[in-house]
This record gives C-alpha cells, sequence and structure tokens, in this order.
C-alpha cells in the first residue's frame, strides 16, 4: 500500500470509529479511499446523504444533498457540509437539467427499488462533461460472505440462502445487481464509464461480517433515539486502527462492491 494511501486508511477508519461500529467502519473507509481518487467539482449533488455520515468524514463542501428521511435530513442541514438538503426521491429529481457539476451516491442505489431509475436522472442532471461517481455492493456479496460460504462447505446450502435472505433483510438491499448490470445501463443513458473499478477485499467483508454482532447495541440505539451510541471514543479510534488499518485498502479486482466514474459528454 503507498504511505498516502496507508496515513488516509488509518486518517479514515479512525475518524469512522468515532462515529459508527466497527464493521461499519471498516467498509466505509474503503470506500473513502475510492472517493479520494477523485476531484469533485462544485456544484456536487449526493444522492442518499443520509445525516452526512460519510460526507462528514470524506468531503469538505457539497452544495445538495438529498434524501426520503426527513429525520436524517434534520441532523445533516445542522452539519458544516450541506449548504442545502431537501426530501426526494433519486428517481425523479426535482432539478432543473444541467444543474449540476458532479453527482454523488455512497452505497445507496442497493436500496432502491427500480434503482436503475436513478442513473438517467442522474445524466440529465449533470452539466457536459459532469462526472456521476458512486459505490453498490453486487451480486458477489452473497458467494463471498462467510456463513454462506461455511454453509456450503458443509452441505447446509439452503441454510445458507436463508442466512443471505436475512442479510439483505437487515440492510434493506432490494437492488443487488451484477457489475455488468451497472455498465450496461449506464451506457444506455449516455455515459461514458472512466472507472469501473472494486473496492473492499474478501477479507475485509469477512472482518465487517464477523463484527457485525457488535453493531447491534448501537444500531437499536439509533432506531429509537436516531444517533448510533458509540462508547469510549477516544480509546476506539486510537486502539482500534492499530490492529484494523492495515485490512483497509482498495482491492480494484474485486467485484463485491464497485466503485463507478462515469462522464456526460453531452
Amino acid at each position: 500500500m503507498p504511505m498516502d494511501s496507508e496515513k488516509n486508511a488509518k486518517k479514515y477508519l479512525r475518524d469512522f470509529l468515532k462515529i459508527s461500529p466497527l464493521s461499519h467502519a471498516l467498509w466505509r473507509s474503503v470506500e473513502a479511499l475510492s472517493f479520494n481518487q477523485v476531484a469533485l467539482k462544485q456544484p456536487v449533488l449526493d444522492l442518499g446523504c443520509g445525516w452526512g455520515e460519510f460526507a462528514g468524514v470524506v468531503f469538505d463542501h457539497i452544495e445538495m444533498g438529498i434524501d426520503i428521511n426527513n429525520e436524517e435530513l434534520k441532523q445533516a442541514q445542522m452539519g458544516e457540509k450541506y449548504k442545502k438538503v431537501e426530501w426526494a426521491d433519486a428517481r425523479k429529481l426535482p432539478f432543473r437539467n444541467r444543474s449540476y457539476q458532479t453527482v454523488i451516491s455512497v452505497s445507496v442505489m442497493e436500496h432502491i427499488p427500480q434503482g436503475e431509475k436513478v442513473i438517467p436522472e442522474a445524466y440529465r442532471v449533470l452539466k457536459k462533461g459532469g462526472l456521476f461517481v458512486f459505490s453498490v455492493p453486487t451480486t458477489k456479496l452473497q458467494q463471498n460472505l462467510l456463513v454462506p460460504k461455511i454453509c456450503d462447505f458443509l452441505g447446509f446450502k439452503k441454510l445458507g440462502d436463508k442466512y443471505f435472505e436475512l442479510h439483505c433483510r437487515a440492510f434493506k438491499h432490494v437492488n443487488l445487481r451484477p457489475a455488468s448490470w451497472w455498465i450496461s445501463h449506464l451506457e444506455k443513458a449516455g455515459f461514458e464509464i472512466v472507472t469501473a473499478e472494486g473496492t473492499i477485499s474478501p477479507t475485509l467483508l469477512h472482518l465487517h461480517e464477523i463484527f457485525l454482532i457488535t453493531a447491534f447495541p448501537s444500531q437499536f440505539w439509533k432506531l429509537f433515539f436516531g444517533r448510533r451510541l458509540i462508547m469510549s471514543v477516544g480509546l476506539r479510534s486510537t486502539i482500534l486502527p492499530i490492529f484494523f488499518s492495515k485490512f483497509v485498502y482498495l482491492d480494484k479486482n474485486s467485484d463485491i462492491n464497485m466503485f463507478f466514474v462515469a462522464r456526460k459528454n453531452v
């Protein structure tokens, strides 16, 4: 890993550990390395901004954030990253043609039924030469998760399938597609594919999966109180990166979770 990437990995992991469980921080830190490769020209539109967790760590300034969760939008508005936030469906954006120079989406479209409808909308609101930059997990998630692999090895494939079904429900994954599917829809919409590469490694996915159980208390707190409960923030963000930052690197040949950069040329 190049030195700059190693420093960024430690920084991102440390910062995400201040606001999220280890399993989540590992995944987000790798995605942050992907987005760090691209200069985002203003104005920027963030599709599915949530409460601003990712933007708060990774980006300097974003013109507009949209989401369908009003409570999270209120939290995003209180932060310093978004100039404006607005309730909106990414499949039918309330913005004029050619309004933005960059459109981003961080692991959002797997949660959107008929997520392919987002792509032509992103194309429509982009200016000529603008970029659509996004990450999204793929169908390769199932065959790389640790529990389904173990179940398959032991001859309990149905049990592994059930586990994956529960995993999708927990993460609200309703639109997992192959990488080729996303490429096809980007090209159909008129985009030029600039980058199509992997992000997380199978090893990091396994660590993410193993430590999911430790995230349950934090997620239950968020369910009832709107924010995660993160204990011993200083200790976590100091000690855990020592052991786990070496797993935070880009595995560009892995297609478990894809990172795309697509350009509008007309």
